[in-house]
C-alpha cells in the first residue's frame, strides 16, 4: 500500500495533476460514491483528492490516505488523527486557541469543523442560512434589552447603554450578556472594551453586526443612567440636531471638516479630536486628515441606527467588505477601544496575512484584479464565477492575474 509520507515543508502534488488546487480536488471526487457518505467540499477543503479503490483518498500535501469513511465523519479530524503534523492543516486549520470565557459559540473554543464548513457555504452562496432570525425575538426592541439591566453591576466597565445598542441583553448573572439576534453570549468585560468591538470581534457572522434587517427595533429616546445603576429615559435626543453637533466643534482645532463629521452624526466631547455619536453613542479618535466620517461609522459602529437611515444598508455592508483596510495611514486605532496590540509584532503579522486572503473565501491570498474598478479583493477561483465587483458592485470587464509580494 502506497502510503509514504512527504511532508518536508512544501506542498506537492501528486503525479501529473496539481491537486494543490481545490478545483482539481473537487473534480477527483467526480463519480466516485464516496460523496453519498461525505461532501466533496468537505474533502477537498480538508486537502484530500480521490485515488481509489473504494473510498480511498489522499492529501495532496503530506500524502497520507485515509480510507473506511463513514456518514458523518469529519473530513480534518480524520485527517488530523492521521497527520498531525500535515504541512497544509497546520497553515489551513490553526486548531490552538485561548478560549473566551462567557462565549458559547465556536469564537474562542477549538476548531469546530461544522461552524467553518456552514461559514464556508455561506460566504460562497453554496447554501442560504435558513436559521429563524433574531434567535431571541422577545429581545429585538432596545427598550426591552434596556429594562433587563436594573441590577446590571455597578462596577462594569461598559455602560448598559451601550450594550442594548449593541444587540445586547442581561441576562442576570455576573455581567454575562447575550445578543437577541446570534444568541452569542459574552461576559468578563474589562476596562477599554466595547459592546460592538467586542460582539462583532467573537461573532462576526451575526447579522445584527453584519447590518441586515432583523427586526431590531431602535430606542427613539435618549438614555440616563442614575446613581442607584437604574436607567431613565427621556425624549429629547442629545446632539440630534446638525447645528448642535457643529457648535460642539467650537474652539475645536479639528484634522478633519468639521461639517462632515456633523453630518455623520459626530459632536465634539471637547477632548482633542475625539467625537461621538449623538445616536448610536460610538467614539473615534486618532483621525487621519484623509479618512472619511461616513466610511470610519460604518467601519466601526455598522448597526447605528442614524447611518442605516441616512447612508442605507448597501454603504455599510460595503464597507465592512473592505475590512481590515488596506490603507495602512488610516488609524487602525480610530475606535476609543482600539486593538490594545498595535505594538505586537505578531499581531501586526496576523494582520497583513489577512488582508492579504481571499474576501470570499478566506483560504487562498487574492491574485485577481478587476478592471475597470481596480479591486484587488478574490483569488483567481472565487472570481470565475463573478461578474460584478463585491465592493463596489461595478461591472467587471477585465480580470486580471496580479502578483502581490
Amino acid at each position: 500500500m502506497e502510503d509514504q509520507q512527504h511532508d518536508s515543508g512544501t506542498l506537492e502534488t501528486d503525479s501529473a495533476e496539481d491537486f494543490s488546487l481545490i478545483t482539481s480536488r473537487l473534480e477527483s471526487f467526480r463519480g466516485s460514491n464516496l460523496v453519498q457518505l461525505v461532501p466533496a467540499e468537505r474533502l477537498a477543503r480538508a486537502g484530500f483528492h480521490y485515488i481509489g479503490p473504494s473510498d480511498r483518498v489522499r492529501c495532496f500535501s503530506c500524502h497520507k490516505t485515509v480510507e473506511n469513511w463513514c456518514t458523518g465523519d469529519r473530513p480534518v479530524e480524520r485527517h488530523k488523527e492521521v497527520s498531525p503534523f500535515c504541512k497544509f492543516l497546520s497553515c489551513i486549520y490553526r486548531t490552538s486557541s485561548n478560549p473566551i470565557p462567557g462565549t458559547s459559540l465556536t469564537n474562542g473554543s477549538a476548531y469546530n469543523e461544522e461552524a467553518e464548513d456552514m461559514e464556508y457555504r455561506l460566504r460562497t452562496g453554496q447554501v442560504v442560512d435558513e436559521s429563524i432570525y433574531p434567535v431571541v425575538p422577545h429581545m429585538r426592541s432596545e427598550e426591552s434589552r434596556l429594562h433587563t439591566f436594573s441590577t446590571w453591576p455597578l462596577t462594569a466597565p461598559v455602560s448598559p447603554c451601550d450594550l442594548a445598542q449593541a444587540g445586547l441583553y442581561y441576562l442576570g448573572q455576573c455581567d454575562q450578556v447575550q445578543c437577541f439576534c446570534c444568541g452569542g453570549t459574552l461576559a468578563d468585560w474589562e476596562i477599554g472594551d466595547s459592546a460592538w468591538a467586542e460582539h462583532s470581534k467573537h461573532f462576526p457572522f451575526c447579522f445584527f453586526i453584519l447590518g441586515h434587517d432583523v427586526g431590531n427595533i431602535p430606542f427613539q429616546g435618549s438614555i440616563e443612567e442614575e446613581g442607584s445603576g437604574r436607567l431613565r429615559t427621556s425624549a429629547g435626543v442629545h446632539m440630534g440636531t446638525f447645528e448642535e453637533r457643529l457648535r460642539s466643534f467650537a474652539g475645536v482645532n479639528h484634522p478633519l471638516n468639521i461639517e462632515r463629521l456633523a453630518r455623520a452624526g459626530f459632536y465634539s466631547n471637547g477632548t482633542e479630536d475625539m467625537v461621538l455619536c449623538f445616536c448610536c453613542n460610538g467614539g473615534l479618535k486618532g483621525w487621519q486628515p484623509e479618512e472619511d466620517p461616513w466610511e470610519q461609522h460604518a467601519r466601526h459602529y455598522p448597526g447605528c441606527r442614524f447611518l442605516l437611515a441616512e447612508k442605507g444598508q448597501e454603504f455599510v455592508n460595503r464597507i465592512q467588505l473592505q475590512m481590515p483596510r488596506q490603507n495602512k495611514a488610516s488609524s487602525d486605532q480610530n475606535g476609543f477601544l482600539a486593538a490594545r496590540n498595535d505594538d505586537d509584532p505578531l499581531e501586526k503579522l496576523q494582520k497583513l496575512q489577512r488582508e492579504k486572503l481571499c474576501k470570499i473565501c478566506m483560504d487562498k491570498d487574492i491574485d485577481i484584479v478587476f478592471i475597470p474598478c481596480g479591486h484587488l479583493v478574490t483569488c483567481n477561483e472565487c472570481s470565475v464565477s463573478l461578474i460584478k465587483c463585491p465592493i463596489c458592485c461595478g461591472d467587471i470587464r477585465q480580470k486580471v492575474k496580479t502578483y502581490i509580494t
